[in-house]
C-alpha cells in the first residue's frame, strides 16, 4: 500500500484534533457567554412584554451613579414625580461586556430614602451591563442599564 493512502485519514485526524482544540479553547474563554434560559425566555416572551408594560405603568426612574475608588456603586430610585422610593428590595445581575460569562449578583443596601449602594469589588474599567430587579410593595420593576465604569482608574 502506498503512503498516499494514509493522507486522507491523516487530514481527517488533523481536522478532528483542530476542531477539538478550538472547542476546548472556546469552552474556557471568559469572553464567550450564552444567555441563560434563552429558550424559556423566548417561549415566555409575553411575560417580558407584560413586565415592560408594568414598568411603564409604574414610571419609576432608576439612575446608576459611577463607582468611585471605593468600588461602591450607588442607585437612585424615584417615582415619576421625583419622590425618592425607599423600602425597596433592589437586586442586579452585572457583567463586564468583555467577560460576559462572569455574572455577578448584587444586593443593594438602602443608605437613605431612594438611595441604594452595593460594592462591585475588583471591577474592570469599561462597559458593564446591569439587569436590575426592584420589588416594592408587591410590585416589580425591571431596568437594563449599560454603564461605562472607571472604578479607581484601574484596568
Amino acid at each position: 500500500m502506498t503512503p498516499w493512502a494514509y493522507v486522507p485519514a491523516g487530514l481527517l485526524g488533523l481536522g478532528l484534533i483542530g476542531l477539538g482544540s478550538l472547542a476546548w479553547i472556546a469552552s474556557r474563554d471568559p469572553s464567550f457567554a450564552l444567555e441563560p434560559n434563552y429558550y424559556e425566555k423566548a417561549v415566555h416572551w409575553d411575560r417580558q412584554r407584560a413586565q415592560w408594560a408594568e414598568n411603564a405603568r409604574l414610571g419609576y426612574e432608576l439612575e446608576l451613579l459611577p463607582a468611585g475608588e471605593d468600588e461602591m456603586l450607588t442607585v437612585r430610585l424615584s417615582a415619576a414625580d421625583g419622590t425618592p422610593l425607599g423600602n425597596a428590595e433592589v437586586r442586579a445581575e452585572a457583567f463586564f461586556n468583555a467577560r460576559a460569562s462572569e455574572v455577578r449578583r448584587l444586593t443593594w443596601t438602602e443608605r437613605a430614602p431612594g438611595t441604594y449602594q452595593a460594592k462591585l469589588a475588583g471591577a474592570r474599567a469599561g462597559l458593564w451591563e446591569f439587569r436590575f430587579s426592584v420589588r416594592r410593595g408587591g410590585e416589580r420593576f425591571t431596568r437594563l442599564v449599560r454603564a461605562d465604569l472607571n472604578p479607581g482608574s484601574r484596568r
